[in-house]
């Protein structure tokens, strides 16, 4: 009981301090989209690869292609880590620019009936054309633990570390939903606001997921 208690003010606050975190108005709207691969090698080891594709500019322009692969290891009921690699390009003025990123994750999960509370934090170093940063990630998600559609509200909050400053905030409203014991789908809408010398600039985004698990 005390637990529960505990856990719903700990929610509470994160979920007020995230209404207050750094928004900006909309000038453009994108269109997210990911593949998703999942094998799950035994109890404790899973291992994924996938694909990104962003359509900037009022979802008329494909501006972002990824390709991403990581394992993950269970290392207690609610806690997992994680390694991940992805390749990163992006198209700016018909040029395609690479990037490389490298990330070791921590995932928290727990059950407070009816719903589920997600943590995860991504360390993630970035190199571009030797142009190398640190960036931490942290994403904290609430679902009604529902079947087959399960809506939440999320927000991940971008710190470069590098630079010593907040960078990036994305607050998302979505459904997941199971069309079968090895198929997912996801719906989702997310306010993205970015920083960019010292002003913020928001983007509308609409996002799919499509993921596979054997």
């Amino acid at each position: 009981m005390l637990n529960n208690i505990l856990k719903a003010t700990f929610l509470t606050a994160a979920f007020i301090g995230t209404l207050m975190l750094p928004t900006a108005q909309a000038n453009d709207t994108h269109s997210w989209n990911t593949l998703n691969i999942k094998h799950r090698l035994d109890d404790t080891w899973l291992l994924h690869i996938g694909t990104d594709q962003k359509f900037v500019d009022d979802m008329s322009e494909h501006a972002v292609w990824t390709l991403f692969a990581g394992a993950y290891y269970q290392a207690t009921e609610n806690l997992s880590v994680g390694l991940e690699a992805r390749h990163w390009k992006k198209k700016k003025a018909g040029t395609w620019t690479e990037e490389h990123r490298f990330t070791p994750v921590l995932v928290y999960k727990d059950k407070l009936s009816p719903l589920v509370l997600t943590f995860r934090e991504r360390a993630e170093f970035r190199t571009r054309e030797g142009d190398d940063s640190w960036i931490s990630r942290n994403y904290l998600k609430l679902a009604l633990a529902a079947r087959p559609v399960s809506p939440y509200i999320a927000n991940e909050l971008f710190y470069d570390v590098t630079a010593e400053k907040l960078s990036e905030n994305r607050l998302t409203f979505g459904l997941d939903i199971g069309l079968s014991t090895t198929v997912k789908t996801g719906l989702y809408y997310m306010v993205k606001s970015q920083e960019k010398s010292g002003e913020w600039n928001g983007t509308n985004v609409f996002g799919t997921s499509l993921t596979f698990l054997w």
